[in-house]
């Protein structure tokens, strides 16, 4: 159901349960403007859906959780009909998170899907039957086959503290389902896990420090798993973190493991970026473009794709650029950044956004603009000039029409425990020139590792927008609508 929604102005330049409910009258206030949100509470039904001041600031991580350089699975993960509609697999949060509780649930919750309108005028919810600790990744494929990653127990967890197996959800799952309803999956296949983690090259603690996300390659067809993972290199040893890609065959769940390469644990797509903190993706046209959030090897926030050849062969990339390289020691975690989005644009490069306060007198929102063929660099710009204690964060980008909207949020880092995050939105151009002033807006959520999407059709078409959690528990889309 859609309860009071809210819109924003920004002057400035520039152009199962199954619970349908209607929406009431929507209310705007009009203005003037580049571009204007509204907000749409839609009403879910079976459990909690995480909210961001609920949930995220309970963290142990240094810095704290809102700048931390560590990604986060995402407790809710959009995927955008072809008519407008949404479909949003979110995690039951009902019994609260782990610490820090934006990192998972200390017990497995249910996994829902919440079918929105393409109005966002009505939803309804069904229990998948999945439960889990952590949500890796939710996607459709053209035939409209649902498929869900997640983490289970391994035959292994130990409760003995200090034990490499004593590991809440030890094993990575991708499951296949012709309905929203996962109770007679098609497929459930392990990717990785069921292995005792004293072992050589047994890879395990999935979405650990890190974030993982799930796509459909509808032009060579197999389902694209990128998360991160923890092995170890030897026996009994230090057991260490990096990102994983792996493509799997959509009609068996069969791995289809990489060839070439003398061991596919310890090289290429099976240990991308040691210490790949955060993990992005986008499949376009049969290549996978990734996004890897590296502290060691290599030290750099790192653009890079694959294809379904180069991941055979040797498990290599087409490319593999730095479009930030990180000062400092290798392995010694201290990144000073966080991964925000990437988008490609019409004209086939990429623009990019991410955090740091290298360099810089506080943590600032930097974009980027990389060629799509080699993935080099061809033009940055600074966003924001932070002084003090005020970090900026969760930095987003999507195209509107011909303009690109960027959003962020700022926190006061003087308290670990500050709640409180201020949001903005700022339109820039092509060549990521400022258009007018940074607008706040009031009343919303991000979700650290979500990105920003455009509605493809329906009442919102060309608009762009986000979901996210709320205080209430259940899920508020956002919608950015070009002025006039």
């Amino acid at each position: 159901m859609v309860s009071s929604a809210m819109l924003l102005a920004a002057c400035g330049g520039g152009g199962g349960s199954s619970d349908a409910t209607s929406a009431p009258a929507t209310t705007t206030t009009p203005t003037a403007a580049s571009f204007a949100v509204t907000s749409h509470t839609v009403s879910v039904s079976g459990g909690k859906v995480f909210g961001l001041a609920a949930n995220f600031f309970d963290d142990r991580f240094v810095p704290a959780a809102p700048v931390s350089n560590y990604g986060f699975p995402n407790p809710l993960i959009q995927y955008v009909n072809s008519d407008g509609s949404l479909d949003v697999a979110w995690l039951d949060y009902t019994g609260g998170g782990a610490v820090p509780s934006a990192s998972g649930l200390a017990a497995p919750g249910k996994v829902f899907i919440t079918h929105i309108a393409a109005d966002l005028g009505s939803s309804t919810t069904t229990d998948t039957g999945i439960q889990t600790y952590r949500l890796l990744g939710f996607t459709r494929d053209p035939s409209g086959n649902y498929y869900l990653a997640f983490n289970v127990d391994s035959t292994f967890k130990s409760s003995v503290s200090g034990n490499a197996n004593n590991v809440n959800g030890n094993e990575f799952h991708v499951a296949r389902s012709a309905t929203a309803s996962f109770a007679s999956p098609v497929w459930n296949t392990t990717v990785f896990g069921n292995n005792d983690n004293t072992t050589a090259d047994s890879p395990g603690n999935p979405g650990e420090a890190g974030s993982g996300v799930l796509g459909f390659d509808a032009t060579n067809g197999y389902v694209v798993t990128y998360v991160s993972h923890l092995m170890a290199w030897t026996a009994n040893g230090t057991r260490h973190q990096a990102g994983l890609l792996r493509l799997l065959n959509p009609n068996t769940g069969a791995v289809q493991t990489p060839t070439g390469q003398f061991d596919t644990w310890q090289a290429g797509s099976g240990w991308f970026y040691s210490h790949n903190f955060d993990q992005r993706l986008i499949i376009d046209n049969g290549t996978y473009y990734t996004l890897a959030h590296g502290d060691a090897y290599s030290r750099q926030l790192g653009f890079s794709a694959f294809t379904p050849a180069s991941y055979q062969n040797f498990t290599a990339t087409v490319f593999d650029q730095s479009y930030w390289t990180i000062p400092g020691a290798e392995g010694d975690n201290t990144t000073n950044a966080q991964t925000g989005q990437f988008i490609k644009l019409a004209n086939g490069s990429f623009a990019i956004t991410h955090t740091t306060s290298d360099t810089r007198a506080a943590r600032d929102v930097r974009l980027v603009l990389a060629n799509g063929g080699n993935g080099t660099t061809s033009a940055t710009a600074w966003l924001t000039s932070n002084t003090g204690t005020t970090q900026a964060i969760m930095p987003k980008i999507a195209p509107l029409q011909s303009n690109l909207l960027v959003t962020w949020g700022t926190w006061d880092s003087a308290s670990r425990t500050n709640h409180s995050v201020t949001w903005y939105a700022q339109l820039v151009d092509q060549n990521l020139s400022p258009l007018g002033t940074p607008t706040t807006l009031s009343g919303v959520e991000f979700v650290a590792g979500l990105p920003l999407f455009t509605f493809p059709a329906g009442p919102n078409q060309g608009a762009v927008g986000w979901v996210s959690g709320n205080a209430n528990g259940s899920i508020t889309v956002n919608v950015a609508q070009a002025g006039h």
